[in-house]
């Protein structure tokens, strides 16, 4: 239940980073365009900062369920099978705990932003703070599919493998 709430919420973040890519591909190409006629958009690379906040923020949760994160195993591809299991649980713990205390240190920051230190861009005047709740979003929802793959990785260490074949069918998916 708790799995399919999360990767339905990863589902609509990540359509829209799909949806914010595709509008500044557009918007890009336009405003590329708008300036070889001598009539450019203003504020358009502010426009593009901030989409940027939004493509990034709504694709950490799909890139944590897709795997899609850099890893490098030079150490831990050297440890027996339960071991690389074990030190998948530790990063997955981690993974949790920092992503959930980035989201916290934000609350204080968007609300900072919102009501005391009213931060904005500075040719268009968009203000800041949407996009620090964004931040908490796209962290809060990292760290819950972070920890679909902690719980993963517990009942992984838990359920012992039969043979080598399932193993490296295991290791290679």
């Amino acid at each position: 239940m708790l799995s399919k709430i999360i990767t339905n919420l990863t589902r609509i973040t990540k359509w829209i980073a799909l949806i914010t890519m595709a509008f500044m591909m557009l918007f890009i190409a336009f405003a590329v365009v708008s300036r070889m006629t001598f009539t450019p958009i203003l504020g358009d690379v502010e426009i593009v900062q901030l989409g940027m906040v939004v493509l990034i923020m709504c694709g950490l949760a799909y890139t944590q369920q897709v795997d899609g994160h850099i890893s490098i195993g030079l150490i831990v591809d050297k440890f027996p099978y339960k071991g690389q299991k074990i030190m998948d649980v530790i990063a997955c713990l981690f993974n949790v705990i920092v992503t959930f205390v980035i989201a916290f240190i934000f609350i204080e920051v968007a609300i900072n932003h919102m009501t005391k230190m009213k931060l904005s861009t500075s040719l268009l005047g968009i203000p800041y703070y949407p996009f620090d709740f964004l931040i908490i979003l796209g962290f809060i929802m990292w760290g819950l599919e972070a920890f679909l793959k902690l719980i993963r990785s517990i009942l992984a260490i838990s359920q012992p493998i039969q043979n080598e074949k399932e193993r490296d069918l295991n290791d290679a998916s």
